[in-house]
């Protein structure tokens, strides 16, 4: 595999999040990222151990508050840790989107803290679900999670009214100023979109065509 062929893909996070995910699905979808070297597999809680049986702990990503993002703080807390001692190495959080639309920005930030501080060894992704966000949210809640060390922004959980747009990762690029890396996730389907959004800034990319990407990518050309 070309050097250029292998570092696009492992900015992929390979996600397999349908309600209807099954322990095997997983297992093959290990099996897939090995074979690929996508950045990760990202799999409901309840599945980190299995994908682990297959892969490393850094190679594991799931997910928290997903995807609606209704659980209190408690709750959110409880299901990190219960991610972190199952063994997942990322773990992407959605946003407490009532409190950013209601602009109790005072709960958000406290949140972010009491999150950040549960998994200091993690890689967190704040999901922050573009699509319900005007600009001025989007910048608002970045500024917040830059200045409580999270890792990266994502765009979507693919569960929204819209997934990923070009214009929101440019956005959130240039709003964390390198502070923060952009993750772009829902409605990726394509290597033309992948590199689409590589070039608007983001340095990873989630998708549950993963695997058909990396054929387009390997066998197309």
């Amino acid at each position: 595999m070309k050097s250029n062929k292998k570092e696009l893909l492992s900015k992929i996070d390979y996600a397999i999040l349908k309600a209807t995910t099954t322990a095997e699905e997983v297992l093959k979808g290990a099996d897939a990222t090995r074979e690929y070297g996508f950045a990760t597999l990202c799999v409901f809680p309840k599945f980190i151990k299995v994908a682990r049986t297959l892969l490393p702990q850094e190679k594991v990503c799931t997910v928290v508050g997903f995807p609606l993002s209704p659980s209190p703080l408690e709750v959110k807390l409880a299901e990190l840790y219960r991610c972190c001692e199952d063994g997942a190495g990322e773990i992407d959080v959605v946003v407490d989107l009532g409190a950013v639309k209601s602009g109790d920005w005072e709960s958000v930030e406290r949140e972010l803290k009491e999150l950040r501080e549960a998994a200091p060894d993690r890689v967190l992704k704040l999901i922050i679900e573009c699509c319900y966000l005007s600009d001025e949210e989007k910048r608002t809640v970045c500024m917040l999670a830059a200045e409580n060390g999270w890792d990266f922004v994502k765009t979507s959980t693919g569960y929204g009214t819209y997934g990923a747009t070009p214009c929101d990762v440019e956005l959130l690029s240039e709003c964390t100023g390198g502070l923060l890396k952009v993750k772009a996730a829902g409605g990726i389907k394509s290597l033309e979109q992948v590199e689409k959004f590589l070039k608007a800034g983001a340095d990873r990319i989630g998708t549950s065509s993963a695997i058909e990407i990396a054929k387009e990518l390997l066998f197309s050309r």
